[in-house]
């Protein structure tokens, strides 16, 4: 079993940390560190740098399960394959271990998969970041920009607070800001998928209010086109 590293300054940390380790952290010590600091988020960028995460509170979790909850009956609809949260973890060809916060991996990639890995070594279809209150915007692109360098078809970063979409499709070097935009198309990489944007960012802003109210008074509507 591997040794974690002993990191006692990340106690107490209040936002996502970069570290730069004395040697190559690899996945079993990534395992061994998040053992021994418990609620800690630990990534790997592919040159070595650790990305540290403390918990994203539970505006950004209730975002999330709105996430999971619409590409989960997407996949179920007719649309096979792996969704994880941001607990899997996804190894990269560049050698970076991150964990979107939402990851959807086709039957087919999945398919040519080590299944027998910890971690999901398979380049996803699409990787998604909700910016909690515990990111660094500059952080969270920077592992969208590793997602679309290692070929995931589209990356997308959700800005609720600033109410910001950043879009990356398959061929691009950098997201495109879309500003804010209540749907979006996530074809073709996930085809026939239009995210609404707008309910995941609402999600806890629904907490003990009547549904039925705040589905008559709401902001949105369905009647918005889909962006892309």
């Amino acid at each position: 079993m591997a040794t974690a590293l002993k990191l006692p300054e990340l106690r107490d940390i209040q936002c996502a940390t970069e570290i730069v380790p004395p040697h190559w952290v690899d996945d079993d010590e990534i395992i061994a560190l998040e053992g021994r600091y418990e609620l800690l988020l630990f990534e790997r960028f592919a040159d070595g740098t650790l990305l540290v995460t403390p918990p994203a509170g539970w505006t950004s979790s209730s975002h999330n399960v709105e996430l999971v909850r619409q590409v989960g009956n997407w996949a179920r609809s007719g649309n096979p394959g792996l969704v994880m949260g941001p607990d899997g973890g996804v190894g990269f060809p560049d050698g970076a271990l991150l964990a979107p916060d939402l990851t959807y991996i086709s039957h087919k990639r999945w398919a040519a998969a080590d299944h027998a890995r910890t971690f999901a070594y398979a380049v996803p279809d699409a990787a998604f970041e909700l910016l909690s209150v515990s990111d660094r915007i500059a952080t969270t692109r920077r592992k969208i920009q590793t997602y679309l360098r290692n070929g995931v078809r589209l990356a997308v970063l959700i800005d609720a607070r600033r109410r910001h979409v950043y879009v990356g499709r398959e061929g691009d070097v950098e997201t495109q800001d879309l500003g804010w935009i209540e749907r979006l198309d996530c074809s073709p990489a996930m085809p026939g998928f239009v995210l609404d944007v707008a309910a995941v960012c609402e999600a806890s802003d629904v907490v003990g209010e009547d549904a039925d109210e705040h589905d008559s008074g709401g902001e949105h509507s369905g009647g918005h086109s889909p962006q892309t």
